[in-house]
């Protein structure tokens, strides 16, 4: 079976990596997975043992799972056993990522693509791990203002009730406790952290999301160059689905330039901007996004 090239798109949470998942997808030979969270979940840097034949069978059983009915819905994942079990008959596969890199490749080909993209977020902090063992990869780090992430998190909670109810209820309620001014800065500048230290890689493209939304072609033209695909108009046609702030609407397919400061227009209070600015003034400044401010503080 002829090996699938594979694109990564990483980055903070709520910075666009679902758009530029839809965005990809539209292109013929791209297949798109969902959020897989492999990496740091289904395995670690110390998973490089040999695993038995069971071991197999169940984590790619599990992959399955997670791209058929979602990262919530893993609870029965042996119902994909039998699927799983003739994936991997008279495959050579040794370890996790074995697995990982064999499941890529046979979804992506059900598919009729050839170029695996997956799109979990939280993979921006296994890069390093991902350019080795995925040497031909390409990845797009998406970085979006602290201020926007703040606000689509402080809203987070809310996708089940705007579309997305396969969220479970704990979910939405450990968004809505978890939420902290504080907190979601220092993720946000950790997160960037990263971005920075690959910026200048070869195969890291780091894409501001205010960039992507008013100049959608022109950015998109320039992800297809780095990813040496064809670009096509039709791409741009994205579904309004995901957002923390509005009903899902499928019917609407262009990207939404008024996501950009959308911060600036309510939602969150002077004293939330000052402690989010506050915790992550220095990749604000790296990444030139302007301090607001405030008098009050």
């Amino acid at each position: 079976m002829t090996k699938s090239r594979q694109i990564f798109i990483v980055g903070s949470s709520r910075s666009g990596t679902t758009m530029m998942g839809r965005i990809l997808s539209n292109h013929k030979d791209v297949f798109t997975f969902k959020e897989l969270h492999f990496f740091g979940t289904l395995w670690t840097l110390s998973d490089k043992k040999k695993i038995t034949q069971k071991v197999q069978i169940d984590l790619m059983s599990r992959l399955l799972c997670i791209q058929e009915r979602g990262i919530f819905n893993q609870k029965h994942f042996l119902d994909f056993y039998c699927k799983a079990k003739n994936i991997l008959k008279n495959k050579h596969c040794n370890n996790s990522l074995d697995i990982y890199k064999l499941f890529l490749n046979t979804i992506t080909k059900e598919n009729k693509a050839f170029i695996s993209c997956e799109q979990t977020p939280k993979n921006l902090y296994y890069i390093e791990e991902i350019l080795k063992c995925f040497p031909d990869a390409f990845i797009i780090n998406l970085v979006r203002d602290q201020r926007d992430v703040l606000l689509s998190q402080k809203n987070k909670w809310r996708r089940k009730f705007l579309g997305a109810n396969q969220i479970p209820f704990f979910e939405a309620l450990r968004s809505y406790i978890n939420y902290h001014p504080i907190l979601i800065a220092k993720v946000w500048n950790s997160s960037l952290c990263y971005t920075s230290k690959f910026m200048n890689h070869k195969r890291v493209k780091v894409i501001k999301f205010e960039e992507l939304l008013l100049s959608p072609e022109m950015i998109i033209e320039d992800v297809c160059k780095f990813l040496e695909i064809n670009f096509c108009k039709e791409m741009l046609r994205v579904p309004l689905i995901g957002s923390s702030t509005q009903n899902d609407d499928p019917k609407i397919d262009f990207i939404d330039k008024s996501k950009i400061n959308k911060w600036k227009n309510g939602g969150i209070s002077d004293a939330e901007i000052y402690l989010s600015q506050k915790f992550s003034k220095k990749m604000m400044q790296e990444f030139g996004y302007e301090e607001k401010k405030n008098k009050f503080f």
